[in-house]
């Protein structure tokens, strides 16, 4: 059995040199639908012999790959628009024009993302329990009860426990301001969409954990515990969760294995009393945010889970924390953050310390890794416990808060606000956005722009003619390793340009400092010598490559016809037959890529932290199915852009390796699969030998 399609090849970095700028590529028209994909038929023994190179295996696998497409797939296109139309307005005149036009929307979808073509980003339906209840619309003291009620920690509540008179029955505690005048529009112009009468902030602490059961390890586990005691009857704390919630009651119903035996229910049974010994709420993400109230961003999320590494949950977790503090209101704070008093901190982290100006932290991580001074109220003046925290906040000039750490850094680590704010929702169109664009355009060179710089002036004729950049800014005093992924631009800084787009600074904002207190274990960052492959629970292999096929389809039309290897890698690696998946991977791609356009290019070499080389080697079969000779017109590194202050821009060398992010591309084709005879008999899953078509 082979074990890896995968090894890592330990050589020095090529040399380099600094790319050169190039045009911005224009979303395409519309696709047209194409036919749907259907199962091959099995070949001939005459066209066997010419697949004799393919095993079996790969061919079968691969053919049930195509049997499980529909092409061209629904778009990516959001399904639900604002019906405000104030604020849809509003949001227009703070990106572009053409927000929320079908003709945009589809376009820049179909350009950028592609169709679900395996149904892979369908939402369930409601859960039967909130048939009737629309969580969109909850008043700011019925959240905490209704998220109490839907806690995986207890069996399902039938829908009259979520009836309104039920709920206000165990009401929630909530922050409120009275608003008036020129104060309901939170510091910005006339014709801003204004706050309410009252601003009304339900007092809960949401955290997220995705991908699997929280473990023990993690400092997660500790804070949220001891806070959740210590703020018991004053403060809800809620725990995110895409386990499902079949998966608890097994957990519950089925007693654990005995010693030196396999259970797999043991961390969701220890998640389950963790959560019960502190009260605190496990939270379904896919029955709150259900096919009848998506996300705004639930394709990125989507997107993001199915890639499988610590890289996409965290992606995945900042969209998913803008989403619920814009539908229910309360504070979002990761969960290494610190909730405790003085007391129990070490001596450099209590209030009044002297601030850590090293560039370099501690080898733990953690925010002292980063310069800058706080040019706002010191520290010991800020709010000593959350309820005060939520009462500042509520009662603010902006009505809403993130982390501002420094009057430099500002980072996403806590966001506090009522539901509904007109802040959030750009916030979510500004983070969309970041994905029906070139990657490359959120690393374009530029001088940085600060959270509290002016945003483009109204007069500006290109302000707004395009999607947003949001994010695409260097931050003094960060490590590399947080420029290092596409990650970090795409996801987790679109905070940074919401504040300068709203002319709102860094010193404007309330700090959470000293009730909540920076801190981060960078759970997210791979490791140095490169990312382990990704365990793949289930025996049958095409639950992870139709996972595979989504981001390989998307990475294709995001990087202008690339097939990215680096970025299914770990999830190959992590199958029982890698060789055998990565045969059927690219035999079965060039049919499941017919409504994109053709491969130009292959990523397959990823540079790790520790600057060692990881090499994706494909098994001879495969490799066969790739034309590395090939010269097209364009490709991801046609196109030479600069890179990034930091060095984790683009490079080109000799003409033939562009390096983007730590990632070589190189021009190549998948080779076509060869047309249908005549007689429609089989034949699909043949290669061809042709010269290259126009595209190569």
């Amino acid at each position: 059995m082979t074990r890896t399609a995968t090894r890592p090849r330990r050589t020095p970095t090529p040399p380099a040199r600094t790319a050169e700028p190039a045009e911005r590529a224009e979303p395409a028209e519309r696709a047209e639908p194409a036919e749907r994909a259907e199962p091959a038929e099995r070949a001939e023994p005459a066209e066997r012999a010419e697949l004799a190179a393919v095993p079996e295996p790969a061919v079968e696998l691969a053919r049930r790959l195509r049997a499980a497409a529909c092409l061209p797939g629904p778009s990516a296109a959001p399904t639900t628009w604002p019906c405000d139309m104030a604020l849809l307005a509003w949001l227009r005149r703070m990106t572009y024009p053409s927000l929320y036009t079908w003709t945009a929307e589809e376009n820049l979808a179909r350009h950028w993302i592609g169709g679900d073509i395996f149904g892979s980003r369908q939402l369930p339906p409601a859960p039967e329990f909130l048939a009737g209840t629309d969580v969109r619309r909850l008043a700011p003291h019925l959240v905490a009860p209704l998220l109490r009620r839907v806690s995986m920690t207890r069996p399902a509540p039938s829908a009259a426990e979520l009836a309104p008179a039920a709920l206000a029955a165990d009401a929630g505690r909530v922050s409120t301001f009275r608003r008036d005048g020129a104060a309901r529009l939170w510091g910005q112009p006339e014709h801003t969409p204004p706050l309410p009468d009252t601003t009304a902030i339900p007092h809960i602490v949401h955290g997220i954990w995705l991908g699997r059961p929280l473990p023990e390890s993690n400092g997660f586990w500790a804070n949220y515990g001891a806070a959740a005691d210590s703020y018991a009857g004053q403060v809800d704390f809620v725990l995110w969760t895409d386990i499902p919630r079949a998966r608890f009651d097994a957990a519950r119903a089925t007693p654990p294995a005995r010693a030196g035996r396999s259970d797999p229910l043991a961390p969701v049974r220890a998640l389950l009393a963790w959560a019960s010994t502190h009260g605190i709420h496990l939270v379904s993400v896919a029955e709150l945010f259900h096919a009848n109230a998506p996300m705004t961003l639930h394709t990125p999320y989507a997107l993001e889970l199915s890639r499988g590494l610590p890289q996409g949950f965290a992606a995945a977790s900042d969209h998913l924390r803008v989403e619920v503090v814009h539908r229910f209101g309360g504070l979002y704070a990761d969960g290494d953050l610190h909730f405790l008093p003085d007391g129990a901190l070490q001596p450099d982290e209590r209030a009044g310390s002297p601030p850590d100006e090293r560039a370099e932290g501690p080898a733990d991580g953690g925010y002292r890794l980063f310069r800058g001074r706080w040019h706002g109220p010191p520290e010991a003046d800020g709010p000593a416990r959350l309820p005060e925290l939520f009462d500042r906040v509520a009662a603010s000039a902006h009505g809403f808060t993130v982390h501002a750490l420094t009057d430099e850094i500002v980072l996403n680590d806590v966001i506090l606000a009522p539901a509904g704010h007109p802040a959030l929702a750009l916030w979510l169109e500004g983070a969309r956005h970041n994905y029906l664009r070139d990657p490359r355009d959120l690393y374009a060179a530029g001088a940085p722009q600060p959270a509290g710089s002016d945003p483009p002036l109204a007069s500006d004729p290109q302000a707004g003619a395009g999607p947003p950049v949001a994010g695409a800014s260097g931050w003094r005093g960060e490590p590399a390793s947080w420029t290092w992924a596409v990650t970090a631009m795409r996801t987790g800084r679109v905070h940074h340009w919401l504040l300068a787009r709203l002319g709102i600074g860094a010193a404007e904002l309330v700090k959470p400092a000293p009730a909540v207190r920076g801190h981060s274990e960078l759970s997210w960052l791979p490791p140095v010598d490169g990312q382990p492959p990704v365990a793949c629970p289930d025996p049958d292999p095409l639950p992870t490559l139709v996972a595979c096929v989504d981001l390989l389809r998307w990475q294709h039309l995001s990087r202008s016809g690339d097939l990215c290897l680096t970025a299914v890698a770990p999830l190959v690696r992590g199958l029982p037959e890698p060789d055998t998946a990565w045969t059927a991977l690219l035999l079965a791609f060039g049919y499941l890529s017919v409504d994109l356009g053709p491969v130009t290019s292959v990523t397959d070499r990823r540079r790790n932290q520790d600057r060692t080389l990881d090499v994706v080697v494909l098994p001879p079969e495969a490799e066969a199915l790739l034309d590395r000779a090939a010269t097209p017109a364009t490709w991801f590194g046609s196109g030479t852009r600069s890179g990034d202050a930091g060095g984790a821009g683009p490079e080109v060398t000799a003409g033939r390796e562009y390096w983007f992010l730590g990632e070589c591309t190189v021009p190549a084709r998948l080779l076509p699969p060869r047309p249908d005879p005549p007689d429609g008999r089989g034949g699909r899953d043949h290669i061809t030998d042709h010269p290259a078509t126009a595209a190569g």
